[in-house]
C-alpha cells in the first residue's frame, strides 16, 4: 500500500499496535513511554490521568514549596513533585503530587523510580475522586507508605492517615478553620485555610 492511500485511522491503529495490550504491559514498556503526561501503571494496565487544573497545580506547588523549605532546613531528606514514580509492586507504579523520602530512605531508588517514600500527597482530581480516596490509599497502605495526605478542593480539607499494621487509620481531618499536622514529619504543619486561599488568589 503506497502511503497516499494510508488513511489517519490506519496510521493510529498502527501505531497502537506497536504497544502491548491492556494487562501486559511490563516494567521496560512503560519506562519506555514517550511524552510528559503522568501516565501511572496498574497490575499491566496504563492509565493515563487527565491534564491537572490550574487549582490543582496551585496547591501542589504550595504544598511542594512548604514540606521542601521544611526538610531542606533541618536535612532530612529529599521532597519531589510529579512527575516522579514510585513503584508499588511488580507491574504497578504510582505518581504521587507530592512525596518525602527520608534521609535513612535515599539509598533505595532505582534509575527510573523510587522503591518506597516516607510521605506521599495527592489532590483529589475531580474526574474519579475513588481514584485518589480508595484506589492509592489501598496502593500506598501495600507499599508501606507510613503517611498519607488527602487534599480535597471539593470541601477544602486535608486528611491524613497513618499506616499501622498494614492499614491507613484517619489521624484527623481538616477542615479550613483546622490545621493538617504530620507525624513522620514532626513540626511540619499546613493551615488549611490558608492553603485554599493561597492556591484560589
Amino acid at each position: 500500500m503506497s502511503s497516499g492511500n494510508v488513511t489517519t485511522d490506519d496510521a493510529s491503529v498502527a501505531i497502537l499496535e506497536l504497544f502491548p495490550h491492556q494487562g501486559q504491559w511490563q516494567d521496560g514498556d512503560y519506562f519506555a513511554l514517550p511524552g510528559n503526561r503522568i501516565v501511572e501503571l496498574i497490575h499491566g494496565h496504563v492509565e493515563v490521568l487527565p491534564v491537572p487544573s490550574l487549582l490543582h497545580q496551585f496547591i501542589v506547588r504550595l504544598v511542594f514549596l512548604s514540606m521542601n523549605e521544611f526538610v531542606e532546613r533541618a536535612n532530612l531528606g529529599i521532597v519531589m513533585s510529579a512527575p516522579t514514580r514510585i513503584r508499588i509492586s511488580e507491574r504497578h507504579y504510582r505518581e504521587p503530587d507530592v512525596l518525602f523520602v527520608s534521609r535513612e530512605n535515599l539509598q533505595k531508588r532505582q534509575e527510573q523510580f523510587w522503591e518506597t517514600a516516607n510521605l506521599v500527597v495527592e489532590v483529589v482530581s475531580p474526574d474519579n475522586p475513588d481514584r485518589d480516596l480508595i484506589d492509592k490509599r489501598r496502593d500506598y497502605a501495600l507499599a508501606g507508605i507510613e503517611e498519607y495526605w488527602i487534599i480535597d478542593p471539593r470541601d477544602d480539607s486535608v486528611q491524613v492517615l497513618h499506616l499501622r499494621e498494614g492499614q491507613y487509620h484517619d489521624a484527623g481531618r481538616s477542615m479550613r478553620i483546622g490545621t493538617a499536622v504530620s507525624v513522620v514529619l514532626p513540626g511540619f504543619n499546613m493551615n488549611v485555610g490558608q492553603l485554599f486561599d493561597r492556591a484560589r488568589a
